[in-house]
């Protein structure tokens, strides 16, 4: 900026010598003047490379602390926020700060140093012009702090509308397959083009909102340099200033306002940084569980002691005691959502319980860190999660620095290895977005090669089954049957008829156990799971 100012001040000065004829200041002044292009092209390039550098690697360090950040925040978090929203969090709101980072801050010494010394030059040309020059200054600072409510309030709708807009989009396009089967009878995508009709309407709001005031600001800005030009074509016609000065004076009032105008896109471009940073935050500055840093000793046997949990203020387990000795296997059941797969997600440390204990070998998990406990604990689910990448990296993110020979063997045991040769790429086949280019059955058995191969001593098994048809299903109970052996293994399912043999049944209704024990001893003693089993039973005699 300062070469940029003096090679227009040297250009004056040039065009001023040329009309006298004075060779030799010409030729000083075309040397001056060649040196600060170069000087001014090469800070331009090298202010544009560091900011943008800068700006960068910023967003970089921010999305990192972003998904380090999301690891250890509690499942409640990604109940209280919508897909959509965490989304747009980490994508939109970092770009929305390489603005600022990238254009708006390294203007702000210009804002700073051009103008005062575009003023002190016009002090030094005439006094009287100088402060001629400043009329706008104090209107345009003055629409700033009129507007800056209204401005505020601009942005603030257009990023919760932004927000809402793509957290539908996302809903749209992953259920778009349930969307099509109603054909003409759907009304989401109206509602979905709802949206968005109100998103270009508030975009176009609040664009109204910022451009009345920079426009006020512009007008004032530029009051300053009509005066300039009206006086100091007064004070040259009765001699008082010299050609020179005067096209000098209007010269260095264009770039006075020029460069002091810019304060109200700096002043934008802050807002918007404000309100990017207060995105990112609800992510950064979200509280997370403490004293969560010790490492398990040992694995022994779990125990529930009085554990109390709720949503909100809903309470979904209450009072629940129990105890699982070392490489015991126990099977939970109960109706849906009595609170089974959230005693799960309490072990797996997902949530920290509101009342009572879970320890493990003696160790309260509230203690230990959420690694640690990932360490121990392997986990099938109905809901197999595969990412977009090959089979092999797929499988191998059940254990650090995995082998391909150990992947391998691991989906043999899974009884997934033949079908993945069958394969064209074999290992290197793509899986697709969440596994879509595989069956269930598919997606499943490379679910459970995962858990083979982290060999954890505690096996969590979530209706493991429930996804598939029965020909799967007879082939990963076999699996999972394999897979059991020398390890703790808590099973969820609605399928009785394969947990007869587990060491201990419990049964939950509403949150709380209402029995417990070995499957003959249940049939004697409790009314409600004889009355599932003869049910089920009679679901398992139907015949079409």
């Amino acid at each position: 900026s300062l070469f940029n100012l003096s090679f227009q001040i040297l250009s004056v000065f040039l065009i001023s010598f040329i009309l006298v004829k004075d060779i030799h200041k010409l030729k000083i002044t075309l040397a001056f003047l060649f040196l600060s292009f170069v000087l001014k092209n090469i800070f331009i390039f090298l202010a544009i490379k560091t900011s943008h550098i800068n700006a960068y690697n910023t967003l970089f360090d921010i999305r990192n602390k972003m998904i380090d950040k999301l690891l250890l925040l509690p499942l409640g978090f990604f109940k209280k926020h919508t897909t959509g929203e965490l989304s747009s969090i980490m994508q939109q709101s970092p770009e929305a700060l390489e603005f600022y980072l990238a254009h708006g801050k390294p203007e702000i010494i210009e804002v700073i140093i051009i103008p005062l010394l575009s003023f002190l030059f016009l002090l030094l040309i005439d006094w009287r012009i100088g402060l001629l020059m400043l009329v706008g200054v104090p209107l345009m600072f003055l629409t700033q702090i009129v507007f800056q409510g209204s401005m505020k309030k601009g942005l603030e709708m257009y990023f919760k509308h932004e927000t809402k807009m793509k957290s539908s989009l996302i809903e749209y396009i992953k259920n778009i397959a349930v969307i099509k089967s109603f054909a003409k009878d759907e009304k989401i995508s109206d509602e979905i083009l709802k949206t968005c009709q109100n998103y270009c309407y508030y975009v176009k709001k609040s664009m109204v909102m910022a451009s009345l005031p920079m426009a006020l600001i512009d007008i004032f800005m530029e009051i300053g340099v009509v005066i300039v030009m009206i006086v100091g074509t007064y004070f040259f016609y009765n001699n008082e200033m010299s050609l020179i000065n005067l096209v000098l004076s209007i010269t260095l009032a264009l770039i006075f306002t020029e460069s002091i105008s810019k304060t109200a896109t700096l002043h934008h471009y802050s807002m918007v940084f404000k309100e990017a940073c207060k995105e990112i935050n609800k992510i950064l500055l979200e509280e997370t569980p403490q004293n969560k840093t010790k490492t398990l000793q040992e694995v022994g046997d779990i125990e529930f002691s009085n554990v109390s949990f709720k949503y909100a203020d809903k309470y979904v387990i209450k009072n629940v005691s129990f105890v699982i000795k070392k490489n015991q296997s126990i099977a939970l059941i109960g109706a849906s959502g009595c609170g089974k797969t959230t005693i799960a997600n309490l072990l797996m440390g997902y949530w920290d319980v509101c009342e009572g204990n879970i320890k493990i070998a003696g160790q309260d998990i509230k203690e230990v860190s959420p690694s640690s406990l990932a360490n121990i604990i392997g986990s099938v689910s109905q809901d197999s999660i595969l990412f977009n990448m090959s089979i092999f990296e797929n499988v191998a993110l059940g254990k650090k620095n995995a082998s391909f020979e150990e992947v391998v063997e691991a989906c043999k045991k899974a009884r997934c290895h033949e079908f993945i040769i069958s394969l064209p790429n074999g290992y290197k086949t793509n899986v697709g977005e969440v596994g879509n280019k595989l069956s269930g059955g598919q997606r499943q058995r490379l679910s459970i090669a995962r858990t083979i191969l982290k060999n954890a001593p505690i096996l969590i098994l979530d209706e493991a089954t429930s996804a598939i048809d029965t020909q799967n299903e007879k082939a990963i109970l076999e699996v999972l049957k394999e897979i059991s052996k020398d390890k703790t293994v808590i099973t969820i399912t609605h399928h009785l008829e394969t947990i007869k043999d587990v060491d201990n049944i419990i049964l939950l209704e509403n949150g709380k156990i209402i029995a417990e024990g070995k499957h003959d001893k249940l049939l004697e003693s409790s009314s409600e799971y004889k009355n599932m089993v003869a049910l089920e039973n009679k679901v398992n005699e139907w015949e079409l």
